[in-house]
């Protein structure tokens, strides 16, 4: 592999490697805006927010992965990218970006009408558990549980739409 090459490896707790290879640029979202890593960039560590982080893969292919949040770190110099990408020598300066996620998924596992079917069930759930909060008082013992419950099923509902929002533009 030439000098100046780009490994990619997007890591969740459910699995130990969702991608992991060359790629000739990243594009993901962070709270600061959109960033694109190529080779060679600058060493950072930073958030990504929900959303698709792109990777350019080294045949030009796009390979688009569901992102619910997490960090990312680049690192470039010597060796950086060993073990992503095939041949790299220790002395080779290399650039590594490594996307550490809570939840991910690849784009082409999404099934669009199966997301819409949970958003519809989360949504019902959701509606019931908010009006079982109203119901309660604020001397309830159960009132942190049903706000938990809540915050729990609000955030299962951002999941499903942001699967099925981009699962519904890679279609069009």
């Amino acid at each position: 592999m030439a000098e100046h090459a780009l490994g990619v490896e997007v890591v969740t707790p459910e699995s130990s490697s969702l991608f992991r290879g060359p790629a000739t640029a990243l594009v993901a979202s962070t709270s600061e805006g959109d960033l694109t890593i190529m080779a060679e960039h600058a060493e950072l560590i930073g958030d990504v927010v929900p959303g698709v982080v792109k990777i350019e893969q080294v045949d030009g292919t796009i390979l688009d992965v569901i992102v619910h949040g997490g960090f990312l770190q680049v690192t470039s110099g010597p060796g950086a990218a060993i073990g992503l990408i095939e041949g790299v020598s220790e002395t080779e300066r290399t650039t590594r970006v490594t996307v550490l996620a809570g939840e991910a998924e690849l784009l082409t596992e999404v099934d669009l009408a199966v997301v819409e079917t949970e958003i519809v069930e989360i949504e019902a759930r959701l509606e019931g558990l908010r009006g079982a909060l109203q119901a309660m008082g604020p001397e309830d013992e159960g009132l942190r549980d049903a706000e938990f419950n809540v915050e729990q099923a609000q955030g299962d509902l951002d999941r499903a739409e942001l699967r099925k929002r981009a699962a519904s533009e890679k279609r069009s």
